[in-house]
């Protein structure tokens, strides 16, 4: 007859295979949304060349 687990035994290999999982899952979740998060951040920055130049940061009011 083959050897069985104690139900202690077997809800701690049950409990160790779930938060594996749950790991692996959030450790997937946050590498795509990093990625999102990147490409956002590169289309923002797309975004905002060109445009009309901004003025000169010198000031006449400042030659006193």
């Amino acid at each position: 007859m083959p050897k069985t687990k104690t139900p202690q035994a077997l809800y701690q290999t049950e409990k160790k295979r779930a938060e594996k999982e749950r790991r692996a899952s959030h450790a997937a979740l946050m590498k795509e949304a990093k990625a999102a998060f990147d490409q956002m951040i590169e289309d923002g920055k797309a975004a905002r060349k060109g445009g009309r130049p901004k003025g000169s940061k010198t000031r006449k009011d400042s030659d006193i």
